[in-house]
């Protein structure tokens, strides 16, 4: 998934190289975290501004992280921040990470709590049609 759709109804979107862009890879070894923030609808602008800008200004240079991106509920009560860090470890250096532990503190006040919950990403099945030649499976445990 390497395409930088944005169809927001503001200007949020920052300038990304292809590589910079996320990748749904299992074999990549990335680690996910994904935050929730339940918002006032009136208040997912402001909100989403302030994420994205932190991301951009802050979040991008540190260590090991590769890429977030920031999605909006239809109806606008909730966003969801899924973004991917090379390692666990580079994801817990950050947390201890003192720009990024200031950043958490403004970010609850701004936007509220969230808990960032990390994934392993497992699978990922693309369209039938996307790329006819390319099937991934596995590896399953049973």
């Amino acid at each position: 998934m390497t395409t930088n759709n944005n169809t927001s109804h503001a200007p949020h979107a920052a300038s990304a190289t292809k590589a910079g862009l996320t990748t749904l890879d299992p074999g990549a070894g990335y680690v996910t975290t994904m935050n929730t923030y339940t918002v006032a609808p009136e208040r997912v602008e402001e909100v989403l501004d302030y994420l994205v800008r932190s991301a951009v200004e802050t979040v991008r240079y540190v260590p090991g992280f590769v890429s977030m991106n920031f999605h909006v509920s239809v109806d606008r009560t909730q966003i969801v921040n899924y973004g991917q860090w090379k390692s666990r470890e580079a994801m817990a250096a950050a947390r201890e990470n003192p720009k990024i532990v200031a950043l958490m503190s403004e970010t609850a006040k701004i936007a509220g709590s969230s808990k960032p919950i990390p994934y392993d990403l497992r699978q990922s099945v693309a369209a039938a049609m996307s790329n006819p030649g390319l099937v991934r499976l596995g590896p399953w445990k049973a």
